[in-house]
């Protein structure tokens, strides 16, 4: 989509648009971020100051995300862009530049997060789809969570210096919150300790990392390149080495070939979970970031106990 071009022949519509909405915003900081996790985070740590809205919807892969239209009127409109960063989102660059908004600020929520899976050496598209400063799906690890959530709140403040003390006291409530889901998750996790699984796309290094499970290398994941679907015989090695490793689980996420990692997972015996890490509205046990993790949480630990059985 040629976003450029779309806000210069859209710009007495956009006019119109900002006209009608500025007594519905006017009272509130308006955030628009590129994924849902990230909006419920701006949301719980803003509170009733703050209207918080993710560009790509439930089910979209934030890597691949195709802006609208309508998103350059959001982007225009908003005081605050917050966004993972890494290059991940590469659209959003172009979206920001294109919606014509010198008052924007803008924020990534990578910052003070150790990354994983930084390459090393040289890096062409000859390797497929790899993400050059590191491995940007850190957001189900909860230590990483509350360092997105002390970044959104330090980028809400310098927007809204005044609401300070309300910021703060969220934030505090949302760190006592996570500090008490840890304890559960971590309980809930225990059993599992050391147990391999093998996801489709490097997207579990982060959950691995937490909760002490495997992930064998090779095979590290179903792709033999990022963002390629993997051949037959890639297929027929990754069921080789789960054999030789005693995999237990498959993971994969909705916008990949999920019938591959299923084809594998019942080659191997083991279950395939299907999650998808953007999402907050599908499921509706997931209603903020701490159910979002909630419920992956148990998703792993019930495959993972199931397979034990």
């Amino acid at each position: 989509m040629n976003v450029k071009l779309s806000i210069k022949n859209i710009a007495l519509s956009l006019f119109i648009f900002a006209f009608a909405c500025s007594g519905a915003w006017a009272s509130k900081l308006r955030v628009i971020t590129t994924t849902n996790y990230i909006a419920s985070l701006a949301q719980t740590i803003g509170g009733d100051k703050v209207s918080a809205e993710a560009l790509s919807p439930p089910g979209f892969n934030a890597d691949d995300y195709s802006p609208r239209p309508q998103d350059l009127f959001k982007v225009h409109r908003a005081q605050l862009f917050i966004m993972i960063g890494l290059n991940l989102e590469d659209w959003a660059r172009d979206l920001v530049n294109a919606a014509n908004n010198p008052k924007l600020v803008k924020a990534e929520i990578y910052k003070g997060i150790p990354l994983m899976d930084v390459p090393k050496g040289h890096i062409d598209y000859s390797l497929g789809d790899i993400h050059p400063y590191g491995n940007p799906h850190f957001q189900v690890n909860p230590e990483d969570g509350r360092i997105m959530a002390h970044n959104i709140f330090k980028a809400l403040v310098y927007v809204s210096p005044e609401n300070k003390p309300l910021f703060t006291k969220n934030l505090a409530d949302f760190d006592k919150r996570l500090s008490a889901a840890e304890l559960r998750w971590k309980a809930e996790m225990a059993h599992y300790k050391g147990e391999a699984f093998i996801p489709y796309h490097e997207s579990w290094d982060y959950v691995a990392q937490y909760f002490h499970l495997i992930v064998p290398d090779p095979p590290k994941t179903i792709e033999e390149k990022p963002g390629f679907v993997p051949s037959p015989r890639r297929v027929e090695e990754v069921i080789q080495m789960g054999r030789d490793k005693n995999v237990k689980l498959i993971v994969t996420e909705p916008y990949y070939d999920v019938s591959i990692a299923e084809t594998i997972a019942k080659q191997l015996g083991v279950p395939c979970l299907n999650i998808s890490l953007y999402d907050i509205g599908i499921n509706p046990k997931e209603t903020d970031y701490i159910s979002m993790v909630d419920v992956i949480v148990s998703q792993f630990a019930e495959a993972l106990g199931h397979h034990a059985h």
